[in-house]
């Protein structure tokens, strides 16, 4: 275990990167046998993968769907710090607008919207949120309407 408590899990980029990134959605997307802190390694493991391998949809071996569908499991999680993690692999995914509507065609900007709660004691959770909806506003300003983000980016106390 790492001193965040994240478990250490070794990410192999020798191996193919559809086999490490099969290995990782399935053990993101696994309700029961996975510890949380497990979930947290292979989401930052998932970032390492993206950014050694790059945003090649053929050399995942998943299409941006498959994946944004696994991803958004995480956002459902009841621990913040892997609702965070998974906002974040979100964010290094969303490189541009064909990857962002996608995003929003699986209505994910729904879940990222709850993560933005300020009633809850989230705050690493909500600043990813944040950077997720700075990022895809970048990406696609003019373009479709995020349901509520966009509003709790501009309310006081929110930033």
């Amino acid at each position: 275990r790492n001193d965040s408590g994240e478990e250490n899990v070794p990410l192999d980029l020798s191996r193919e990167p559809s086999e490490n990134l099969r290995e990782i959605l399935q053990n993101v997307a696994k309700s029961h046998g996975v510890s949380n802190m497990r979930k947290l390694g292979h989401l930052n493991n998932f970032i390492k993968l993206l950014c050694s391998i790059g945003h090649q949809e053929e050399s995942f071996g998943f299409t941006y769907e498959e994946i944004i569908v696994c991803l958004r499991l995480a956002l459902l999680n009841e621990a913040k710090e892997v609702r965070a993690a998974g906002l974040r692999a979100l964010r290094y995914l969303i490189r541009d607008t064909n990857v962002l509507q996608k995003v929003l065609r699986l209505q994910v900007d729904y879940l990222i919207s709850r993560c933005i709660d300020i009633q809850q004691s989230n705050e690493g959770e909500r600043t990813q949120a944040l950077r997720l909806v700075r990022k895809s506003h970048q990406n696609n300003p003019l373009g479709q309407q995020w349901c509520q983000c966009r509003r709790f980016v501009c309310l006081p106390g929110y930033l």
